[in-house]
C-alpha cells in the first residue's frame, strides 16, 4: 500500500549516507578486469548488519558485454560488486556466496540494499545472493530520462539485463518485498524456465484497488497498473516452490512502532490477500513472521529460515513444509 512504499526511504535516509563515503573510496577496494568490469577479490568481506559500508562499490561501470574469465566454479564463489550498464541503464550489483544457485533480492519501493544489511551476510553464507540498487537509488545513478515513467516489467527487464552482463545466470531464487515484490512477479513471469523458487515478503498484489495509479521512486513516476499486467496474472508458477512471509502486523512501519494510519478496512484486505499468495504454486507455504511490514529489519531471523527453507527444498527436490524451526523465530507456518 502507499503507506507502507512511503516509508522505506525514510527508514534508509540514514543509510544511504554510506554509500556515498563508499563512491568515493570505491576504486581502490576493487580490482578491475581486462573488460572493465570492477570485480572484488573473493575474499573481500562479506555485508554485515553492522558494516553497510563495507560493501565495495566500482567507480568504473561494467559493460554488457562484459564476460568473466574465471571459471564456471569460481564465479559461482567470488564476491561481484560493479555499477553495471545494461538494459539502457546503470546499476549497482552486489553478489556473493556459494552457487551455483543465486537468490536474487528485489528492494522495496525506493530502498537501497543498505536496508537489507540486518540479513545480507546471512543470506550469503547460504546461497550466493545478489542484491542491487535501481536506477537513481543507492549507489546506482539516475536514469538517463527524467520524464521516464516506469512499471514493475521494464524494471525486471532491467534486472534481468543487470544479471546477464554481470554474469550472475543463475538459475535463479527470486526474493521480491513490498513494490519489488511485483518486480520479482514480473521477472519471474518473464523468465519463468530460469527460476527455481520464489519467496515473496509482504510483496504488493497485482491490482491491489488500494494502491492507486501512481508511486514515485526516484523521482519517477511508477504505473501501478501497468506494472499489474506484467505480472501476468501473478504469476501462476505451477510447481515452482513458493514461500509467503507475510508481516503480523502489516499495519506498522516496525513492529510496535507508529502505524501507517491506514483504516481497517485497507488492512484486512492487505492480510487477505497474503493469504491468498500460496494459491499461486501447487508448492508452497505461508510464513507469518513477529513484525512490521520491513520484514528484514524487524525479524531477521524469520528471513534467514525462509530463505534457508526455499534454498533446502530447491536443492533436495523436496516440498516445502512447516516442520522447520518457525517458533524460534518468532514466526508460525501454515
Amino acid at each position: 500500500m502507499k503507506g507502507r512504499a512511503a516509508l522505506l526511504p525514510v527508514v534508509t535516509a540514514a543509510l544511504l549516507s554510506l554509500v556515498s563515503l563508499v563512491l568515493a573510496g570505491c576504486s581502490a577496494a576493487t580490482a578491475t578486469s581486462a573488460g572493465s568490469t570492477a570485480v572484488a577479490s573473493p575474499a573481500s568481506p562479506v555485508p554485515s548488519a553492522s558494516a553497510a559500508s563495507a560493501v565495495p562499490v566500482s567507480s568504473s561501470p561494467a559493460t554488457s558485454s562484459h564476460r568473466p574469465a574465471a571459471t564456471t566454479a569460481a564465479r559461482t564463489q567470488a564476491t561481484f560488486s560493479a555499477i553495471v550498464t545494461a538494459g539502457g541503464v546503470r546499476q549497482w550489483l552486489h553478489c556473493a556466496g556459494p552457487g551455483p544457485l543465486t537468490l536474487v533480492v528485489v528492494p522495496g519501493l525506493d530502498a537501497a540494499a543498505t536496508t537489507w544489511s540486518p540479513v545480507l551476510g546471512q543470506l550469503q553464507a547460504i546461497v550466493r545472493t545478489c542484491i542491487y540498487d535501481r536506477p537513481g537509488i543507492g549507489a546506482s545513478p539516475a536514469r538517463p530520462d527524467p520524464r521516464q515513467i516506469v512499471d514493475a516489467g521494464l524494471l525486471a527487464g532491467e534486472l534481468w539485463a543487470l544479471l546477464q552482463a554481470a554474469g550472475q545466470r543463475g538459475p535463479y531464487l527470486v526474493l521480491g518485498h513490498s513494490f519489488g515484490g511485483l518486480v520479482a512477479r514480473a521477472f519471474v513471469a518473464e523468465h519463468r524456465s530460469a527460476v527455481r523458487g520464489v519467496l515473496l515478503a509482504e510483496s504488493v498484489s497485482p491490482f491491489d484497488p488500494a494502491s492507486g495509479r501512481y508511486w514515485t521512486e526516484a523521482g519517477h513516476q511508477v504505473d501501478l497498473t501497468a506494472s499489474s499486467v506484467a505480472t501476468d496474472g501473478g504469476p501462476a508458477l505451477g510447481p515452482v516452490p513458493l514461500l509467503v512471509l507475510s508481516a503480523s502486523r502489516p499495519d506498522e512501519d516496525h513492529l510496535g512502532g507508529p502505524t501507517y494510519g491506514q483504516p481497517t478496512w485497507m488492512t484486512a484486505l492487505w492480510i487477505r490477500q497474503q493469504a491468498g499468495d500460496p494459491s499461486l504454486s501447487s508448492a508452497s507455504i505461508h510464513v507469518i513472521a513477529t513484525s512490521g511490514h520491513v520484514l528484514q529489519q524487524d525479524d531477521p531471523p524469520a528471513v534467514v529460515e525462509s530463505v534457508r527453507e526455499l534454498v533446502t527444498a530447491v536443492r533436495t527436490g523436496q516440498r516445502l513444509d512447516c516442520d522447520g524451526p518457525w517458533r524460534a523465530v518468532a514466526a508460525t507456518c501454515s
